[in-house]
């Protein structure tokens, strides 16, 4: 068994001849240049010393919400809306009932098995999200929304898996507006468990890119069909290194979320602030893991940035995660 596995969340900076034009590109000419893409950053990944690939940064999708969305009946996209630090996406407004056009992430998942890759993970935006995202112009309430979202998601879980043959896969459901609704977290845990229902032979990740109280979602882990949770910590953690690791308190919580939990659940710990340039040195790397190894086993602790690597250059990102991964080598010569 491999402890302390080393994973990427998902997106990755895209290089410039794919990112300059990638709405105005030839079906062919972009397939072309997004294999290209993914090709070199599977290949800088590996170089880092990643175990867990992930799907080559998601080249072939702008952002997290469009891409799905286009690729349903019953949403009519509309303009630009602010997600954060100045990223935009197209919003949505459902007027019909939803079902899904075309498959999401099949390119992918076929450039990786000619590739003959292993350990994937593929990171796909949540029901919750896609429906607070959304204009709802059609269904009852946010709830039924947000299951029909999910019955479409496991609807692409079941046929990525299919394609991906028995091998494992790793499916990691995104959902970034998770705790942003506190009184709706039922309403999270319903249409996330939607999503994977009854789909065999997949590893279920769930990532949650910064919450302003994590326990919310602590509160619904044990009913929910999740096994690695990836949480940010590193944004609001001390640089220096001695410091007492303040931002990494949710570990004692998610410690005592496991104990209460009937079955085996991993913590996919944040270690590198993906806001900044700063690269974090190793020592201060290996404090941030050390700290999380006096409350969790090392089976049960993984390592990857707070979220994904989009908005940092393709330099900076590749060396953040190499420093990830030496630091991780130290920290297991110490167990």
């Amino acid at each position: 068994m491999e402890y302390l596995i080393t994973q990427e969340i998902g997106s990755f900076r895209k290089p410039t001849y794919l990112s300059s034009k990638f709405r105005s590109f030839k079906r062919d000419e972009f397939e072309n240049a997004a294999r290209r893409a993914t090709t070199e950053t599977v290949d800088l990944f590996r170089k880092s010393g990643l175990i867990n690939i992930g799907v080559g940064g998601e080249m072939y999708r702008w952002e997290m919400y469009e891409h799905p969305v286009s690729r349903m009946n019953g949403i009519k996209i509309f303009g630009p809306v602010r997600s954060f630090d100045n990223r935009y996406y197209n919003k949505g407004s459902v007027f019909g009932d939803i079902s899904r056009k075309e498959p999401f992430h099949m390119e992918e998942i076929r450039l990786f098995k000619e590739l003959n890759l292993k350990n994937i993970k593929v990171p796909i935006t949540g029901p919750y999200t896609l429906m607070d995202w959304s204009f709802n112009d059609h269904y009852k309430d946010r709830a039924e929304l947000a299951l029909a979202f999910g019955k479409i998601i496991n609807q692409e879980i079941r046929e990525l898996k299919s394609a991906w043959g028995d091998e494992t896969l790793q499916i990691q459901i995104d959902e970034p507006a998770a705790t942003t609704h506190p009184e709706e977290m039922e309403i999270v845990l319903e249409s996330v468990n939607e999503s994977v229902e009854g789909v065999d032979g997949i590893e279920t990740h769930l990532h949650v890119c910064y919450s302003s109280d994590y326990g919310l979602l602590f509160d619904i882990i044990p009913s929910m069909k999740v096994s690695v949770f990836n949480l940010e910590f590193a944004n609001r953690d001390p640089i220096s290194k001695g410091e007492e690791r303040k931002g990494y308190a949710d570990v004692k919580r998610f410690k005592e979320t496991q104990e209460v939990t009937t079955r085996k659940i991993s913590l996919g710990l944040g270690v590198t602030d993906i806001h900044r340039d700063f690269l974090e040195p190793p020592e201060l790397i290996m404090d941030r893991i050390n700290y999380a190894l006096k409350f969790l086993e090392p089976d049960a602790l993984r390592i990857n940035p707070d979220c994904g690597l989009r908005t940092r250059s393709r330099e900076v990102g590749f060396e953040k995660l190499k420093n990830m991964n030496t630091a991780r080598e130290q920290v297991l010569k110490g167990l």
